[in-house]
């Protein structure tokens, strides 16, 4: 073979080299990554974001309101003790000097009094008056409305003349409607068996319920 013709030769070798070349393409992977960035909306409600899942916390405050009502609580009223009965009258003139209405109260209505306490001006000496020999009684004194039983008041020191202070409950006053009422205090002594009354005092006072 001659020189021109090697050459001729090694031309179409370098041709068809080349030619293979393009037909297998480039050996270059080029991956492209796209990355997504959420942003949560601006709620009250707290939201965590994991690979894909979201999880939505809701906190729930629920406010309590503690009432406390007031209650009043009014003590209730019971007639005071009736005396031992029959009761044995021994009434002696000038035991009870005088009996005077205090601190009344006047009604809202303008009818009467709502409310008043007695005061009581009395002989309550009782020496040696028990059957027993140089036994003193045990006086006091009984207020009734009525007829009802409204106040009892023991005598602490025994003299010939004194003044006494009795107090009436106001519940007591309430079983009675507006009107006169007939107001009776007694001058008693306690005994076993049967209590002993020595004074008696009646009079009346109007008396307005509202």
């Amino acid at each position: 073979m001659n020189r021109h013709q090697l050459s001729a030769l090694v031309l179409v070798v370098a041709v068809l080299f080349a030619g293979c070349s393009g037909i297998g393409g480039s050996d270059t992977t080029t991956t492209e990554t796209t990355s997504t960035s959420t942003s949560p909306a601006q709620t009250t409600t707290a939201t965590t974001s994991t690979t894909g899942t979201t999880t939505t916390t809701t906190t729930t405050t629920t406010e309590t309101t503690e009432t406390t009502t007031g209650t009043t609580t009014t003590q209730s009223w019971s007639p005071p003790k009736a005396p031992n009965t029959p009761i044995d009258v021994k009434r002696e003139p000038g035991r009870i000097k005088s009996v005077t209405f205090t601190n009344k109260v006047e009604a809202k209505s303008g009818n009467g009094y709502s409310d008043f306490d007695v005061e009581v001006v009395a002989n309550t000496s009782m020496s040696g008056v028990d059957p027993e020999p140089l036994v003193d009684g045990d006086p006091y004194f009984l207020v009734r409305i009525n007829g009802e039983r409204v106040a009892r008041a023991g005598v602490r020191f025994q003299h010939d003349e004194g003044t006494h202070q009795i107090e009436i409950d106001k519940a007591a006053l309430r079983q009675f409607n507006s009107g006169t009422l007939n107001v009776e205090v007694l001058l008693l002594d306690k005994d076993k068996q049967t209590d002993d009354m020595y004074g008696k005092w009646t009079g009346t006072i109007q008396h307005g319920s509202k």
